[in-house]
């Protein structure tokens, strides 16, 4: 969820838990110079202005697997970015990963920005092999990067909301990896998850969604204030924007913030923030006796469900954006908790080619009849 320091005891302490553009992830014309940067290691980012289900089986086998970290042992890579003193310059950015499935046929354009679908250029049928649905190209760093600073703000950013549309993101990625669709149970694509991914999103908000929103910056600033007193170190919150996936471009991830050393500005991990409404008078140990509750407690300890939807949200945050390590924070009004969540390469390498199977099988068509009506009512 979006920083003053907590004084109030009430705090428990644990230890240590889109948009492919119309047609296709366009990027939109860069003002700043894209340099190629090397991706095979990770450096720290300078501190940059504000401006903001479950394990599953493996039911589809990947054409090639995100690799866990470090261990070479399938086509995908993680590296880290690093971003120069001034973010503006780009020099780098955050999270690489290879693609996880050897694309067939001419990748679609990400040289336009996602306007329309009619303003979109088209692929040729016969640069199209027959019965293979094509997978955007990946984007460079330097404007995964430019992206990630421009769509800050996030829900309040157009930017954001354009950028995101057309590709799976974070949020929905529990329910699509959980799909009986994608684990091989039905062949009927689940049309709410569809229009999650291709629909221009519902500016209705529940009360569960407003009462979130309001109470985010100050989760936030209790979060800082607790990690800051755990850790013997002061961290800082920053504001981040959607993240794509550089290896797979039809991927993308917005955290609730990005953790740092305020001091030196080293990158500590993803934060994603939740503000039950259900059990906002409640602390957050009450709120664990609910067996559909996020986190569990052991002794004075709170720890991510690997069977909840957010385990999958927070793996997939640090999929995209590189990051080994993610808190993730429940704030009600009597307790504010820390989940520490390590990354975890074998449960990311089983959720991504689902994610891809459902992309590729349900979200793709539905872009391509999109660009076909497109032509059709210019050449009309």
């Amino acid at each position: 969820m979006g920083r003053p320091r907590k004084t109030s005891g009430n705090v428990s302490s644990p230890q240590a838990d889109a948009a492919v553009p119309k047609t296709a992830p366009a990027t939109p014309q860069s003002s700043a110079s894209s340099k190629t940067v090397p991706t095979s290691g990770r450096a720290s980012r300078a501190p940059a202005s504000r401006s903001e289900g479950g394990r599953q089986g493996q039911g589809v086998k990947p054409a090639c697997a995100a690799s866990p970290r470090g261990t070479g042992q399938t086509c995908q890579t993680r590296s880290t970015v690093a971003y120069g003193a001034e973010q503006a310059d780009a020099k780098s950015s955050r999270g690489a990963r290879s693609k996880t499935a050897a694309t067939a046929g001419a990748a679609l354009s990400h040289a336009e920005p996602p306007a329309s679908a009619a303003g979109s250029k088209t692929q040729s049928k016969a640069a199209r092999p027959q019965g293979k649905a094509s997978l955007p190209s990946p984007l460079p760093a330097t404007k995964v990067a430019e992206i990630e600073r421009e769509t800050r703000g996030q829900r309040v950013n157009p930017e954001w909301h354009k950028w995101r549309e057309n590709r799976i993101t974070a949020s929905v990625a529990p329910k699509i990896a959980n799909s009986k669709f994608v684990n091989g149970r039905s062949s009927e694509v689940p049309k709410s998850y569809l229009k999650a991914v291709v629909g221009p999103g519902s500016a209705v908000q529940t009360p569960a969604m407003s009462w979130g929103i309001r109470n985010e910056k100050k989760a936030v600033q209790e979060y800082e204030a607790l990690k800051s007193s755990q850790s013997k170190t002061p961290v800082k919150v920053e504001d981040c924007g959607l993240f794509i996936d550089k290896g797979n471009s039809w991927l993308a991830a917005s955290p609730d913030g990005i953790v740092r050393e305020a001091d030196t500005g080293e990158e500590l991990g993803v934060l994603e923030v939740k503000c039950p409404y259900k059990h906002r008078n409640k602390t957050v140990t009450e709120a664990c006796k609910d067996k559909t509750f996020c986190l569990e407690k052991a002794g004075d300890s709170y720890s991510l469900k690997k069977s909840h939807p957010y385990y999958t949200q927070v793996q997939c945050q640090m999929g995209v954006t590189g990051l080994d390590k993610a808190d993730f924070v429940v704030h009600t009004n009597k307790e504010t908790a820390i989940a520490p969540v390590d990354f975890d390469p074998v449960f990311w390498q089983e959720t991504v080619p689902k994610l891809e199977k459902f992309y590729t099988d349900a979200v793709v068509p539905v872009l391509e009849e999109k660009e076909r009506a497109a032509v059709w009512a210019k050449e009309e």
